[in-house]
């Protein structure tokens, strides 16, 4: 065990005055904060009126637009009116082109398949070895003929 004697702890207390001018300290930070914190928030009120200002221009003009583009419009469509006899003449002639061009398809597709030749026979396994028996005797005597006809029944 430690041997000595118990130390008093010392303490200070502030006076009152020390007390108040932390306290008007304190206020002051505190109102700096508010008054930040207001002039923040005129700046973004003043920002949100600036561009519902801006949206409104816009839209006014393009209302004073808009109503201008009618005018012109309803006025150019009494001028030139659409000769509606003559397109459905041109589209009706399209489309029999198009038929037309389809028949033909057909006809061309049906004469192929009518005069289509036969398909060659398929070699079976014995026609294969002797073709390769004629051929290697005749690489063997050294004369290759220049035709071989091949009977296949």
């Amino acid at each position: 065990m430690i041997k000595g004697r118990k130390k008093k702890l010392k303490i200070r207390i502030k006076t009152g005055a020390k007390v108040s001018k932390v306290d008007n300290i304190d206020n002051d930070v505190i109102l700096d904060k508010k008054a930040k914190e207001n002039e923040e928030n005129e700046k973004i009120m003043l920002m949100r009126v600036g561009v519902v200002c801006v949206m409104v221009i816009f839209f006014v003009a393009w209302f004073v637009n808009l109503k201008y583009q009618f005018k012109i419009n309803s006025n150019n469509e009494s001028k030139s009116s659409i000769d509606w006899e003559q397109t459905k003449a041109e589209l009706d002639k399209a489309m029999s082109q198009v038929k037309n061009g389809i028949n033909e398809i057909k006809k061309i597709q049906t004469t192929k398949e009518q005069n289509a030749l036969p398909l060659e026979p398929e070699l079976t396994a014995e026609q294969i070895n002797l073709l390769k028996g004629k051929l290697l005797s005749e690489t063997a005597t050294g004369t290759i003929a220049t035709s071989t006809k091949i009977n296949v029944k």
